[in-house]
């Protein structure tokens, strides 16, 4: 998948095109993707997605700036996963937080991009105050010559996916819902970093981490299974807190790689939480800790097991 920055015209074939900022990969948005390459293969095209950098949040309320789900790295990812042939990045700036919907149509998705397609989910809004919606898409559609398609909610739990039910199920530790809505764990990447050895000492060596994006959300302090990638996928057991067993002070995000043997200092690494153990909590001693981090890692084993060795098959036959 390429990265372009759209500051100017593209040439692409028959661009298939979606607007978002895709802040999770949800299955919401995934549905969008779906569309979007399905129909860019049918009419032999480009499957293009259009995502803003910084998080327009972020432009719009500089005093407030949002916790985001993915990084924009993340999203690259995730989004080449899916199929995109293209992401095509605006930076958000105030100048395009002020554009009116014609402005904001007319400049990026025909002049840049000459799109033939413009696929977005039902409740889409874009221009200046998110004035624009589906029915303002399909209007331009008409004027400027593109077709347009209307994807419909993608339905989990009590109502549709969105962000802004992923943060909130997230920030509760909720991983298990946040599945429901990723169709797979909540993704955290970072760059391991050294610590103090601590684990090390104690048989179970971490890799401390720190996120690629320092506005990514967290989910509370406590300890989770997680698949980790290397690429290689490893079971693993994550540890978000203070550690209070030795009277820390600073919140670390830590992570055990079940079956790992090796120096991952400095490495990237990409992690998706899949479960929540249990809560953070004080051990009267080292030795009850560790037979605490060994049932964990028992239980991270029963979680993950089956999951990691389709991966590992998957990965074998590819």
């Amino acid at each position: 998948m390429q990265t372009r920055t759209l500051e100017q015209t593209l040439q692409l074939e028959n661009p298939v095109v979606t607007v978002g900022t895709f802040d999770g990969v949800h299955l919401g948005h995934r549905a969008v993707i779906e569309a979007v390459v399905a129909t860019a293969r049918e009419r032999a095209g480009s499957a293009v997605a259009v995502t803003f950098d910084p998080h327009p949040r972020a432009v719009i309320h500089p005093d407030d700036p949002p916790v985001v789900l993915t990084s924009m790295e993340e999203k690259r990812r995730r989004l080449e996963d899916a199929g995109i042939d293209m992401l095509a990045v605006i930076p958000f700036t105030r100048q395009v937080q002020m554009l009116k919907p014609e402005a904001f149509v007319s400049t990026y998705l025909v002049k840049y991009l000459d799109a033939k397609v413009v696929v977005l989910g039902y409740d889409h809004g874009f221009g200046k105050g998110r004035s624009g919606d589906p029915d303002t898409m399909r209007a331009f559609g008409h004027r400027f010559g593109f077709d347009v398609s209307i994807v419909p909610p993608t339905m989990a739990g009590e109502g549709p996916v969105s962000s802004s039910r992923l943060r909130d199920v997230i920030r509760k530790g909720r991983i298990d819902q946040a599945r429901e809505m990723l169709g797979g764990g909540y993704p955290v990447s970072g760059r391991v970093v050294h610590g103090d050895g601590r684990g090390r000492e104690l048989g179970y060596p971490t890799a401390n981490i720190v996120p690629d994006d320092a506005m990514k959300l967290l989910p509370p302090n406590g300890v989770y299974a997680a698949k980790a990638f290397l690429p290689e996928p490893y079971a693993a057991v994550v540890n978000l807190g203070i550690r209070p067993t030795f009277n820390g002070k600073s919140r670390l995000f830590e992570a055990h790689l079940l079956d790992f043997s090796g120096d991952l200092y400095g490495r990237r690494i990409s992690l998706e939480l899949v479960d929540r153990l249990r809560d953070e909590r004080r051990f009267p001693n080292s030795e009850a800790l560790i037979t605490q981090i060994h049932k964990d890692g028992q239980r991270a084993r029963d979680i993950l097991g089956q999951e990691l060795a389709h991966q590992m098959e998957v990965r074998h036959w590819v």
